[in-house]
């Protein structure tokens, strides 16, 4: 009898945990569906108190914290999703709520640096390529959801404008220095000439020009549209012979250092 009572004991005791898990998820979920944030996080919190192992809390929570823009912390529960997943279908929806986390980081961080081109930082360029693979894992598990299909492409649309912005400042850095070089030598031509030619007017040299910035996009025009189906399709054609071309760079290296050394004689 003491060793029966013992296991009702504690039987009981992990009832009430569970009741009391289930109700904070419930209250949870109603405070979100009302659209009152705060409240649902801390529902799911108080959830993840009695259960931090839970799919449903942590990706809740996740959610919660999302929609009040709280990005690194919302990653962190949907992470725990991803862990606590055992079906498919589940690992699907948390990889792709953490890939629009990570994209949304992105975007943050493009409409932070205000004036000039959107440009990403090295974290903004970070949280893009992460979002770019947490959507194929989406895919991986659940390769018929089509959203995570069009975020992929959006996704890895704004990396190739990232791309070819960088590339055209890199070209505007090289010429405005070929241009201060040669407003230098032209400077040095006309002082050298004024030297020679004391009786005639000075012409004022010529002044460094300012990058143009009148073609240049604002972070708002980047912002990356719904595309089509055809769209989506095509883009996720260039992503998959990418991802091949990748693979078989690493195989030649891969190769190249397993290579065995011929034998000296």
């Amino acid at each position: 009898m003491k060793y029966w009572s013992i296991f009702l004991i504690l039987f009981l005791s992990h009832l009430i945990m569970a009741q009391t898990e289930h109700s904070a998820l419930l209250d949870g979920t109603i405070a979100y569906e009302k659209g009152d944030f705060e409240t649902a996080t801390k529902k799911f919190e108080k959830a993840l108190e009695r259960n931090s192992s839970s799919l449903k809390g942590n990706f809740n929570l996740g959610n919660s914290l999302y929609k009040r823009q709280k990005y690194d912390e919302a990653a962190t529960y949907y992470q725990n999703a991803i862990e606590a997943a055992e079906g498919n279908k589940e690992k699907a929806q948390a990889f792709y709520n953490f890939g629009n986390t990570r994209l949304a980081q992105a975007k943050r961080s493009m409409q932070q640096q205000g004036q000039g081109p959107a440009m990403l930082d090295e974290k903004g360029q970070k949280h893009l390529k992460e979002a770019i693979d947490s959507y194929k894992n989406a895919l991986r598990n659940n390769a018929q959801d089509y959203d995570a299909k069009n975020n992929l492409a959006t996704a890895y649309k704004l990396l190739r404008q990232q791309q070819q912005q960088q590339q055209q400042q890199q070209q505007n850095k090289e010429q405005n220095q070929d241009q201060k070089n040669q407003d230098q030598k032209d400077q040095k031509n006309q002082q050298d000439k004024q030297e020679n030619q004391q009786d005639k007017p000075s012409e004022k040299p010529k002044e460094n020009q300012p990058i143009d910035n009148e073609n240049q996009k604002n972070p708002a025009d980047l912002e990356p549209q719904e595309m089509s189906k055809d769209e989506v399709d095509r883009l996720l054609e260039i992503i998959e012979q990418d991802d091949k071309k990748v693979q078989e760079k690493l195989m030649k290296r891969k190769r190249s250092k397993t290579k065995k050394p011929e034998k000296a004689w």
